[in-house]
């Protein structure tokens, strides 16, 4: 069977600041925290998980009201002058990445997580003596520390978000 795939795009550059969007800016995690992380993980001997966020873009909330043309082929007939309400985030949008780093950011805080002073996107979290490390770079996420905590958080993730676990990490950014 044929598997075919598409995907709805907003058309960011027509977006004027001020009016649909007021923030764009999302942090990703820095190039020397992973390699940081690798080395301490191999040192440790901890177990190095990846996995990804499937349609990542689509969990962002949107504060802005941010309008968009009914898609061509999905028009409604009868309707053709009526237009679509955005609640999150498409691909495309100036503010998409913005909206899944506060989105993911919230998500860990809240879980229990402490957010690294050095980098915005490195989360750690210490249970019964137990170290758990995240390293979140867009929707790529690097989970290492405790065999038993990696796979509690990925259950807790794969229920929040729509996730691909790619399992042990084989390469991550060219690395």
């Amino acid at each position: 069977m044929e598997k075919y795939k598409t995907r709805f795009v907003a058309r960011g550059f027509s977006q004027i600041e001020g009016i649909d969007y007021e923030d764009t800016f999302a942090p990703v995690a820095r190039y020397s925290s992973i390699q940081t992380i690798l080395a301490l993980s191999a040192q440790m001997r901890w177990h190095i998980h990846q996995m990804d966020v499937k349609t990542a873009f689509l969990n962002g909330v949107i504060e802005e009201e941010v309008y968009i043309e009914q898609p061509e082929g999905f028009e409604i007939f009868s309707s053709e002058s009526h237009v679509c309400r955005l609640k999150r985030a498409l691909y495309g949008l100036k503010q998409s990445t913005c909206a899944l780093y506060t989105q993911t950011d919230s998500y860990f805080t809240g879980l229990g997580f402490s957010k690294s002073e050095a980098d915005p996107n490195l989360y750690q979290i210490v249970v019964e003596g137990k170290f758990l490390i995240i390293v979140l770079y867009v929707d790529d996420l690097i989970l290492t520390g405790d065999k038993l905590l990696i796979l509690s958080c990925k259950d807790d993730l794969a229920k929040e978000f729509e996730m691909k676990d790619l399992g042990l990490l084989h390469y991550f950014l060219g690395l």
